[in-house]
Order: C-alpha cells, then structure tokens, then sequence
C-alpha cells in the first residue's frame, strides 16, 4: 500500500505540478542541437541534479525499478542519459509509472533473481497478441448458451498459438460455470477412432473421481448414466477407462464382439446421449474442445457432427459449442473436417472460422517485457532483434528466448537486480530460416542418449505414461526416463498428470 502511494504521489505531481510548467513535449534528452530553453537552463544552473542521492530511497527498500526510474531521470535532467534507459519526454515517465501501478507483480516488485539465476527464464500461461481471436470465441460460446449449438475452427501455422488460445478460452468456461472437455488427436493414432474423445471423456471422468464426497457427483453420474442408456454404458467403459471406475463393478457380461462398423455406430450413438446425460445432470452448457484437427478420424468427427445437429433441432434446452483448432492448409476437400463443415453449413448450426497470423512487432514487445518483467521502454531494441529472427512465430520465439537463456545471452543480474542481456551477440546469432529447423538444431546438441530416449517416446504419440515408459526400460535394458528427465529441463518435454508429454507437436515431429 506504500509503494503504491509513492506511485500515485509521483503521478500527481506529473500530471499537476509538473504539467504546468513543463510540457508533454519536453525533450529529456543531451542532444545539444535542442532548442528547449528549459533545458538549457537546468544545465547551466550552478545546482546540479546528479548531486541528489538515491541511496535513501534504496535504504527504505524501495523496489528497484522505481529506485532505476528516478535515476533515468536524473541523469537526463543532467545531460547524461544512459542509452535505452533515457527518457525523452515526461509522458514517457508517466507511462511508466501507470504501468507500474496496473500490473505492480510484473513491473514494481522485485523479482527473486537469485530464484531466476538457479531456475533460468520462465515463461508463464499468457496468451498475447490473440484477445481479438479470444473474444471472438467467447462471443459465439455465449451465443450458443442461448440455445442451439455453434462450432468455431481456429487456423494457423505450426506454432502460432492455437492450443493455448483454446486452453485460454476453457478457463472462461470453467468460470461461468460450464462443462469443458478437452481433447487432442495424435498423428500416430489417426487409424484409432475416437482417440481424443477418449482422452477428452477419461479426463473428465478422472476430475469427478477426485470429488469422494457421500454423495459425490460421480455418484450422480452414474447413476443417470445406467437410468438413460442401461447396461450399454458398459460399451463406453473400453473406450474411457475412468468411467468403469466411476460405474463401480458390473457383474452381469456383456457381448464387445461385433463387427467394426457396428462397434463404431454404437459407440457415435453412446458418446452423443453421454454429453447430453452430463449436461443435463449438471444443469450446464458442455463444450468440446479438439485440438489438431488435421489429424482426426471419421468416426469422430461424425460423432461432432451428430452432436452439433442434435443440440441445433432440440425442443429443449440442450446446449452444446464445439471449437476445434487444425494447422492451416491441411484441411483438404474430403477431408472429415471438410464435410463436417460443409454440412453444418446445410444446417442452422452457426459455424466461425478464426485464422491466426504472426505477431506484429509491437506485440512481441509486451511478450519479453512481461516475460522479462521489465518495463516495455527498456526491451523495445532487443525485441526488434527478436522480431526480425523470428518473423513473429510465438514458437518460435519462446524456444528462442528459451535457448539464449541456456547459452547465457540472456541472464539475471545479481548486481542490477533485473534481467540483462548482450545485444551485439544476439544481432549476431546465426538462425535457421523456420521453427522446424530451429528445433532440430535443438535436439542435435542434445547427447545421443536424450535423442534416443525422445525418439523412443515419440513411437508412440505425443504423451506416454511413466509405468509404461518403465516397463519399456526393462524391455529395452535403456536408462530411458533419466534421460527423457534431461528433456524437461531443456523445455522439450512436459511431465503431466504421470505422463511425459511433448511440450509441442513439432517437436514430437522433430
């Protein structure tokens, strides 16, 4: 509460005092060409500003980008500006200051840089540059709750930002109270139908096992369950694992064989009334959320297809919205996401398409300051160095920040007590020409271990159980797990929910 009347005391002598005699336009800067009377006169006044201390505001443990802030300015008042960190007019200072006092946690507060020298450059869950795209999503979502159902696609490049878009959106859902399923399909699994759905419904039904109340909703759910589809919900326990759990023991058999195309009609017909018996169990809109289209089945995306019909014909309130993310230019004519699109235009289903594009250089500025927790005055040189190396790909970007920090280009600063960085070896650094390549290059430092170990683990899809990766080390006689460890300190991998998971998929194909 101090820190933040101290900033609201400087504001209101910028904005008051400081406005009536010193203009907007004042020039801080040393450049003798000035014509500013003002300036002359600070400089030829017998009192020097460079006089003032800041020690007694260091010794009241202010933070440091506040104690920095006054000092910018005494040295421009002086005529000594420090390169990138001169101001140059007062509403510069005043900018930074607002920011300071809108997000103090990223711009005020010191961070633990003694944390950071140990942890390196971390990157947290915001998305930037998409609150267009997002609110895009949102809008649709909150039409459909209405009534009816409503499908948005979200297009774009490898690493352009798609899944933590939808990821982004599921929180909002979350928050209003909704039902979210989420899902994602595997290039290596495309022979295997209803693979995102599986893991979409197992994850869900993982989350209500967790609640183990008296009368718990997984309770609930089972119950409704065997009232709407009988001892047919058995035929689902195959395909969601977690749902036999939730059912509890059945001792009655039942019959699994049958034919292909039955199994799979059967199994459309028992996924559709399963998201109905959800939504109307828990009295809240259900949204499914698959991410990489480009690789789904048919059966699949005939089980949306029904879902979407059935929600937009329903004579009571059954609400359903459906977002789906897929890889620009990968979507061809006949393909099972072509004809889910092409029908839903036949129907009243209200259908969006969003199409991701780089970010602009602007953009990429907010990224590093809040990523490097400096204001965006100080980062705008070294993002524009970024910018032009990695033409705007957010995959790009991170992995690129993220590898500079490995080589120590990028580093915590016990001494300034903030991130710094050599600019001139950065300008330098040779880089390949798309994301791919980049990550290539990234596994190829790696040992011949850690790359055997990651191609391993991609044989079998984007994510792979620890039990399972066990059972292969004793087959393999391969110290596999130590080594895929290796690959999550370097960001290539992500352990979740017991599962190493491949942080993207391009790495997966790397």
């Amino acid at each position: 509460m101090m820190l933040t009347n101290h900033i609201i005391l400087l504001m209101l002598l910028l904005n008051g005092v400081i406005n009536d005699f010193i203009p907007d336009e004042f020039n801080l800067s040393s450049d003798d060409n000035s014509e500013n009377p003002r300036k002359r006169q600070t400089q030829s006044c017998d009192y020097k500003v460079c006089d003032v201390s800041l020690e007694p505001l260091r010794a009241k443990c202010l933070p440091v980008s506040l104690c920095d802030l006054v000092a910018n300015m005494i040295d421009c008042a002086d005529g000594n500006p420090s390169g990138e960190d001169s101001y140059h007019k007062m509403s510069e200072v005043r900018d930074d200051l607002q920011l300071m006092l809108d997000k103090p946690a990223i711009y005020l507060y010191d961070q633990d840089m003694g944390k950071l020298s140990i942890t390196g450059l971390q990157f947290g869950g915001t998305v930037f540059g998409r609150s267009a795209e997002l609110s895009t999503v949102k809008d649709a979502y909150r039409r459909s709750m209405s009534g009816g159902s409503e499908i948005v696609t979200i297009s774009g490049a490898s690493g352009f930002g798609k899944s933590l878009v939808g990821y982004e959106f599921g929180k909002h859902v979350l928050a209003a109270g909704g039902i979210m399923l989420s899902g994602k399909f595997d290039q290596l699994q495309q022979g295997t139908p209803f693979s995102a759905f599986a893991s979409a419904f197992n994850d869900y039904c993982g989350i209500l096992l967790d609640d183990n109340g008296p009368s718990s909703i997984s309770g609930v759910l089972a119950s409704k369950l065997r009232s709407s589809l009988g001892r047919d919900v058995l035929h689902l326990t195959k395909l969601i694992p977690n749902l036999a759990s939730i059912l509890g023991p059945e001792t009655s058999p039942i019959n699994f064989n049958e034919d292909c195309d039955n199994a799979q009609k059967r199994l459309q017909y028992l996924l559709c009334q399963f998201v109905d018996v959800i939504s109307s169990t828990f009295s809240a809109p259900v949204t499914l959320f698959l991410d990489d289209l480009q690789w789904a089945d048919a059966a699949s995306i005939e089980a949306v297809n029904h879902l979407l019909i059935a929600a937009s014909i329903s004579s009571h309130d059954k609400r359903f919205f459906f977002l789906g993310c897929c890889r620009e230019g990968e979507i061809k004519e006949g393909h099972p996401v072509w004809k889910l699109l092409r029908s839903v235009e036949k129907s009243s289903v209200v259908c969006t398409n969003i199409k991701l594009d780089l970010m602009n250089e602007h953009t990429i500025n907010t990224m590093v300051s809040e990523t490097l927790c400096l204001l965006p005055r100080l980062t705008r040189s070294l993002s524009s160095i970024i910018y032009h190396k990695t033409r705007g790909n957010p995959l790009f970007i991170s992995r690129l920040m993220l590898s500079l920090s490995k080589e120590g280009l990028f580093r915590p600063s016990l001494i300034r007590r903030r991130w710094e960085w050599e600019i001139e070896k950065i300008e330098c650094r040779e880089m390949p020409d798309d994301v791919a390549m980049f990550l290539n290059d990234l596994i190829r430092e790696l040992s011949e271990d850690v790359q055997s170990s990651l191609c391993i683990l991609s044989c079998f899809g984007a994510s792979a159980g620890i039990s399972f990766i066990n059972t292969l080390e004793r087959a393999l006689q391969k110290n596999i797990c130590v080594n895929l460890d290796v690959a999550v300190t370097k960001g290539l991998l992500d352990i979740v929910n017991g599962q190493y998971r491949f942080s993207h998929d391009r790495i997966q194909e790397a």
